[in-house]
């Protein structure tokens, strides 16, 4: 599914987009760092954006990401890690496929 329609980026990159929106020669770049930051609610936001910067759909931990694997059943023979790994990828794959609606893109 990302290989197909997005760029994918897992970064910590506050520091390098107020430095791009302050420094960049490029007036997009600085502008498309700003939307960024504008959109970025800390610790973990994931987001899905258009190429011109608009954010169509965003997550984060504290509104979901990983409240929706604490109503897992823990009561299988199944690790704690692999369980919640397993929600995880699912709250992840789910998230991507509601910004891919949301961004016009048909799975």
């Amino acid at each position: 599914m990302l290989a197909d329609h997005f760029v994918s980026t897992w970064t910590m990159a506050i520091a390098e987009l107020e430095s791009m929106k302050s420094n960049s020669p490029v007036p997009e770049h600085k502008k498309l760092a700003k939307m960024a930051l504008d959109a970025f609610v800390p610790p973990v936001q994931m987001m899905v954006s258009l190429p011109n910067g608009t954010v169509v759909h965003s997550l984060n931990s504290h509104d979901g990401l990983m409240s929706s694997c604490q109503s897992l059943d823990k009561a299988n023979n199944v690790s704690w890690l692999q369980t919640e790994a397993a929600c995880l990828s699912d709250v992840y794959s789910k998230f991507l496929k509601e910004g891919m609606r949301k961004a016009g893109v048909e799975v």
